[in-house]
C-alpha cells in the first residue's frame, strides 16, 4: 500500500537463466586495527593511568598515526620521565608516532611528509606560558603551520607572567580549530577555560604510566637527599648543606638533578645517543625524513632512559627525600620513597598537591608523603619519617 505522495514502484523482471549474472563478490572489509598491549605500571599508581588512557582514548583512536612535538634534550630528569611516560600511554593506545622533533629540530615539511594526516601531539611539562618561552613559541608555531590539524596538548601546568605573551598565545590558540589542552592541575585548569577558548580537560601527570623496568633505584647512603631547584622556578635556593636531621650530623644530601653526571661511562652513552640523533637529521634534511623517524626516536627514548636512570639512583640514594621539584615527587610516588615536598616559586608544586596528592590516605599503598611550608619544617618532617622506618 503506497501512501498518499508515493509513486507505486516498477516491478523488476525476474532474470532469465540466460541473463543471470554471478553475484558480485561482497567488497571485503579491512580488518580491524590490532588490540594493542596493556600498559605496564606500577601497580598502587593504576589508577593515575587508567585516567589519563580514558582522556587519551577519546582523542586518539586506535591505529592512529601521530606525530610527537618536544622531546627532551636537556637533563631535567622530570621532563625524560613525561617522555617515557606518554611513549608508554601511545603504545598502549595503539597510537603510531611517526614523527618527533626536540626544540631544535621542527620541521613543518618533514612533519607533513611523516604524518600527512593525524593528530599532532605536544609534550606535557610545565612549558605552557613564558615561563620558559623557547617551548611556548615552538607551541605556538605548530599550532600556525597546522590550523587545521588536531593537535592535543599534553599535560601541561600554566604560567604566565607578562599580560603581553597571555594575549599572543590567546590570539594562536584561539585561531585554531582543534586544538584540546590537557592540563595537570586545577589551577590550570581555571586559567585555560577562563582564557582561552579551546577545550581544556583534568588529567594527571604523564610521567605516572612509565613502565616499571625503567624505574632503577640504587642503595641507600644517606639518611636524607634533597632535591632542590637551582632555576628561576626555586623559591630559596638550595638549603643549607650542614645542620641535623634525624639526631645525625651532617645534614641532607643537597643536589639538582638538572646537573648532568660526570662519570665517563655515562657520558660516553649519552655522547652515542647525540651522534645517534645527528645522523638520523643528517637522513631527515638530505630528503628522507620517513626513513629518519625510527632512528631519532630511538635517541630520543634512549636519552630519556638514561636521564630517568641517573634521577632514580640519585633519589634512592636517601632513605627519605625532600624536594622541590614536581617530579621529585612522582618518582618518589613511584619508587616507594617516603618524601617532604615544599614550595617552589611560582607554586606549581602546591597546586599539584593540592589537586591529586592532599587527600591522599596516609594508609595508601606506596610512599608516605607530606607536605612542609618551609626548610626548618622540612628537616622536622623529614626528621619524623626516619623514625618511622624501620
Amino acid at each position: 500500500m503506497c501512501g498518499a505522495n508515493e509513486t507505486p514502484k516498477k516491478t523488476a523482471k525476474r532474470p532469465t537463466r540466460r541473463t543471470m549474472r554471478k553475484p558480485a563478490a561482497r567488497p571485503t572489509r579491512p580488518s580491524p586495527p590490532p588490540v594493542p598491549s596493556p600498559p605496564s605500571y606500577v601497580p598502587h599508581c593504576s589508577h593515575h593511568v587508567s585516567y589519563l588512557l580514558t582522556v587519551l582514548d577519546r582523542l586518539v583512536p586506535v591505529g592512529t598515526r601521530c606525530a610527537v612535538i618536544g622531546a627532551p634534550l636537556n637533563s631535567n630528569v622530570g621532563d625524560s620521565a613525561i617522555w617515557l611516560g606518554q611513549r608508554a600511554l601511545l603504545g598502549a593506545l595503539g597510537a603510531e608516532v611517526h614523527y618527533a622533533c626536540d626544540l631544535m629540530s621542527y620541521d613543518a615539511a618533514h612533519l607533513a611528509a611523516c604524518v600527512p594526516e593525524g593528530p599532532i601531539m605536544l609534550t606535557g611539562g610545565g612549558t605552557l606560558g613564558d615561563l620558559w618561552e623557547d617551548s611556548q613559541l615552538l607551541r605556538e608555531r605548530v599550532l600556525r603551520d597546522f590550523p587545521d590539524r588536531r593537535i592535543v596538548q599534553l599535560p601541561q601546568s600554566v604560567h604566565f607572567t607578562d599580560h603581553a605573551n597571555l594575549t599572543r598565545a590567546r590570539r594562536v590558540f584561539d585561531a585554531h580549530s582543534d586544538l584540546t589542552l590537557l592540563l595537570r592541575d586545577r589551577h590550570s585548569l581555571h586559567r585555560c577555560r577562563t582564557v582561552f577558548e579551546a577545550p581544556a580537560l583534568l588529567v594527571p601527570d604523564l610521567a605516572f604510566a612509565v613502565p616499571p623496568h625503567a624505574l632503577t633505584g640504587g642503595a641507600a647512603s644517606h639518611d636524607v637527599v634533597w632535591l632542590a631547584r637551582e632555576d628561576k622556578e626555586s623559591a630559596q635556593g638550595p638549603p643549607a648543606r650542614r645542620g641535623t636531621i634525624g639526631g645525625r650530623c651532617g645534614g641532607p644530601y643537597v643536589f639538582d638533578w638538572a646537573r648532568e653526571a660526570t662519570d665517563a661511562e655515562w657520558r660516553q652513552a649519552k655522547e652515542t645517543l647525540w651522534r645517534g640523533r645527528a645522523r638520523a637529521l643528517c637522513r631527515a634534511s638530505s630528503g628522507d625524513p620517513v626513513g629518519a623517524a625510527p632512528a631519532l626516536l630511538a635517541a630520543y627514548d634512549g636519552l630519556a632512559r638514561l636521564q630517568l636512570a641517573r634521577g632514580c639512583r640519585l633519589l634512592t640514594s636517601g632513605r627519605v627525600a625532600v624536594t622541590d621539584r614536581l617530579h621529585g615527587h612522582v618518582l618518589g610516588l613511584l619508587l616507594g620513597l617516603p618524601h617532604v615536598l615544599v614550595p617552589d616559586r611560582y607554586g606549581k608544586i602546591r597546586s599539584y598537591w593540592d589537586t591529586w596528592t592532599a587527600h591522599r590516605p596516609p594508609t595508601a599503598p606506596g610512599a608516605t608523603v607530606a607536605w612542609a611550608g618551609s626548610e626548618a619544617e622540612a628537616r622536622e618532617t623529614a626528621g619524623r619519617l626516619l623514625l618511622d622506618l624501620p
